[in-house]
């Protein structure tokens, strides 16, 4: 609870607080030697921002006193005047500056970007033992170079112990701290306050840090303050005023019986429990007098601690070594055996990154060779002039016209009718029947699926697919599509398709699904600039010539014996000569972060599976999801992909029936796919961009590590030997030790029970 009552601010400072809200994305102020980056938080009388020491690159924490009305000027001085005649202690939080006298006032102290201890139980709960004593041994430490300075902090609890970069605490919060010579009161927090402490005549007392330290403990354990119910919230909450409020505190206090959650916590012991229920005392006489005594309490706990194991080793020794000795026996084959696979398999993952460089440098190259290949065709001149005859025929406003969120039907049926559109078409038909000719008889596996044109605003004006399937989709518009705009992902539907500006560089799109077939495709495209009489390229993009090709047509194998490849643009390279192209084989991932994140888009079952469906599917069942199947590689095994590879690799497609082949551990690596791109009108200079497509290269466990299967079994062989030694020189040694612990076993095993009596 807090100490003061909230003092209500006139309506010029409500006023003021509102338009200081609006404006809380500006500082209040500069600080000479602070740059302040963001705000922390905000209350009725001020901000605290976060920032950075310009001389020491630390960040600080900088709190505004924006209302100086409403604000207790002597609390705050002392509050910070305690903060900075302790803050050489480390678990103390460190005030590093004062501007009591700048407009508007302000102190600075360290950053501690983890929070408190009450946001850590808010998210965890309660503790471990372990975990806890620490906190509780370094809040000690802490409290007690308090009281040595002369300070009591009198409001001890979780929301008031920062915890720094290393999860250690930090006393924080001295607005109710009091010096010990003080006569006044001071008021804690409901169920962290000693009960002699609920009281407007109470003088300070180092007690009652006491009693807070024990409830801070008690919290940690049992993930409450000791005497919280809800029947003593009620009982505290009716009443009508803060005396009245003090008083049914101290007497749910007093008559409560002693809090007993923390003897049921796993892994208590009698010392830490004593420790607790004597911080918890009621009567102030009845618990430790100083912090000084609760820090000798606990390390005596923890002598206690070190003693028991030492008395029980001696007992238990030779059973204990027979047992080390046994397993060291037993593990003896399997050490040797994960150290050689380990190696083994290390080598392999670089291996296996390599193969993934020059997968990825083919696909690389492939993907230039199709912008090359789409900027000779958008500077045909046949294909100039039909393309502006076209413009012509059409105007501005037909297209406009199309490019509407919910266009009229008659725009669809001129363009349909306009025979220079007709004639477009067939132009691009001609020429997509060459480029697949010519590309069948280059030997080259990626097939081509369809060729189409978009004007400026994302209209599909003319298309041609393979097969002779004819689009039903002319006058449609994909302004939002990425192999329009040019984007790494779809345009919002609720974007205005005329404002969506087309690519001005040649572009690779987001993988998406065939409407024909269901199987994954990319497009690649080049933007279409009609040139002037002169000769000379217009700036303006005029439209967009659009290439799709099925992804599982795409080889992704790097070469093998004298085939070369021009991965790096001008440097012919050859794969390396000990790639095993025999065990391992590439897959192609989607990396563009959301619901497709780890996508499969290539892979040997998938075109096993695009084999078996028909490239003939009528037009009705193109977003049937029995098309293709969808196979989506687990985001945490993604990431450690990413990083350095895994060689526990479980690929999604073993769950399909026809995936038992790909069952198991696999040893895999990814790449990213970068390409290189180029707009001639604009610059000879090749952009290198990194896409989000991934190569990800892997090979079964069992290929790598079959050889090592007869080594394994003979050093199996081997450690039996050496465990059967092992257990006779053990039996051996423990019948001699039963022989000497005979007869004292019993005075043996009093001595600890009567040393725990006398600490006790």
């Amino acid at each position: 609870m807090s100490t003061d009552y909230t003092q209500q601010q006139t309506v010029g400072e409500q006023m003021l607080a509102e338009e200081l809200s609006l404006r809380a994305t500006t500082p209040p102020a500069q600080i000479p030697g602070y740059r302040l980056e963001s705000l922390l938080g905000q209350g009725a009388f001020g901000q605290v921002w976060v920032g950075v020491d310009t001389n020491t690159g630390r960040s600080v924490a900088v709190k505004f006193y924006l209302h100086k009305s409403g604000v207790n000027w002597s609390l705050l001085a002392r509050e910070v005047k305690n903060l900075v005649a302790m803050s050489a202690n480390r678990f103390i939080v460190q005030v590093l500056d004062v501007g009591w006298d700048a407009q508007p006032p302000y102190y600075v102290m360290e950053y501690l970007e983890n929070g408190s201890l009450d946001d850590l139980l808010r998210q965890r709960g309660a503790l471990g033992v372990h975990r806890a004593v620490e906190i509780f041994s370094d809040i000690a430490q802490g409290l007690n170079h308090s009281h040595g300075k002369g300070v009591l902090h009198c409001d001890l609890k979780p929301a008031n112990v920062l915890l720094d970069q290393d999860m250690r605490p930090r006393l924080a919060d001295f607005g109710q701290s009091r010096m010990s010579t003080e006569q006044t009161p001071s008021l804690g927090t409901l169920f962290y306050m000693a009960p002699e402490q609920a009281d407007l005549a109470a003088l300070p007392d180092a007690r009652w840090d006491v009693y807070a330290l024990g409830a801070i403990l008690y919290c940690m354990l049992v993930g409450t303050p000791p005497h919280r119910t809800p029947h003593s919230v009620n009982a505290l909450d009716t009443a009508s005023n803060l005396p009245e409020r003090l008083a049914r505190y101290r007497e749910t206090i007093i008559n409560a019986s002693p809090p007993r959650a923390h003897h049921r916590i796993r892994g208590m012991d009698r010392g830490l429990i004593q420790i607790i229920d004597r911080c918890l005392a009621k009567r102030p006489s009845d618990r430790y007098a100083n912090v000084q005594q609760v820090i000798g309490a606990l390390e005596r706990r923890q002598v206690a601690r070190l003693r028991r194991p030492l008395m029980l080793l001696g007992i238990v020794g030779p059973l204990i070594l027979l047992g080390v000795m046994s397993w060291f026996a037993w593990k003896g084959a399997g050490v040797a055996e994960r150290e050689f696979l380990d190696k083994l398999k290390s080598k392999t993952l670089q291996s296996n990154a390599d193969y993934a460089s020059v997968a990825a440098s083919n696909f690389k190259y492939q993907i230039a060779n199709l912008f090359r290949l789409l900027d000779d065709q958008t500077q045909q001149a046949k294909f100039q002039e039909l393309f502006k005859a076209f413009q012509q025929a059409a105007g501005p406003e037909l297209l406009s016209d199309l490019a509407a969120d919910q266009p009229p039907p008659e725009p669809l049926k001129k363009l349909l009718s306009l025979q220079e559109r007709t004639d477009l078409e067939q132009h691009l038909k001609e020429r997509f029947q060459t480029i697949i000719e010519d590309h069948r008889q280059s030997q080259q596996p990626a097939r081509y699926n369809s060729l189409f044109v978009t004007d400026r605003y994302g209209n599909m004006i003319a298309s041609a697919f393979i097969d002779g399937f004819e689009s039903s989709k002319i006058g449609w518009n994909f302004a939002y599509r990425t192999y329009f705009n040019g984007q790494r992902q779809d345009s919002s539907t609720t974007v205005p398709r005329r404002n969506i500006s087309p690519t001005k560089i040649p572009h690779v799109s987001v993988p998406f699904k065939s409407t024909t077939t269901g199987r994954w495709k990319i497009a690649v495209c080049s933007p279409i600039r009609l040139q002037s009489p002169e000769g000379q390229s217009e700036s303006t993009i005029d439209g967009v010539l659009v290439l799709t090709i099925n992804l599982g047509d795409f080889d992704l194998m790097p070469p093998k014996g004298d085939r070369k490849s021009n991965y790096d643009d001008d440097k012919q390279s050859d794969a390396p000569e000990d790639f095993d192209h025999s065990s391992r084989f590439i897959a192609l991932v989607d990396g563009h972060l959301g619901s497709r994140e780890g996508t499969l888009l290539q892979h040997p079952l998938l075109k096993q599976l695009g084999q078996q469906s028909s490239v003939t599917a009528p037009i009705e069942e193109v977003d049937s999801p029995k098309s293709i199947s969808h196979f989506q590689i687990d985001l945490e095994q993604l990431e450690k992909l990413k990083l350095e590879g895994l060689d526990q690799y479980h690929d999604p497609v073993a769950k399909h029936p026809l995936g038992n082949a790909y069952r198991g551990d696999w040893i895999a690596t990814m790449k990213q796919v970068e390409i290189s791109r180029r707009a001639k009108q604009e610059s000879t200079t090749e952009r290198q961009q990194s896409t989000d497509l991934w190569i990800l290269v892997q090979e079964p466990v069992e290929a790598v590590t079959g050889d090592v299967a007869k080594l394994s079994q003979d050093l199996t062989k081997l450690s039996a030997f050496a465990l059967a030694a092992v257990l006779t020189v053990s039996s051996v040694m423990w019948l001699f030790v039963l022989k000497i612990l005979r007869y004292p076993e019993q005075k043996t095993l009093a001595k600890p029970n009567q040393q725990k009596s006398e600490m006790t």
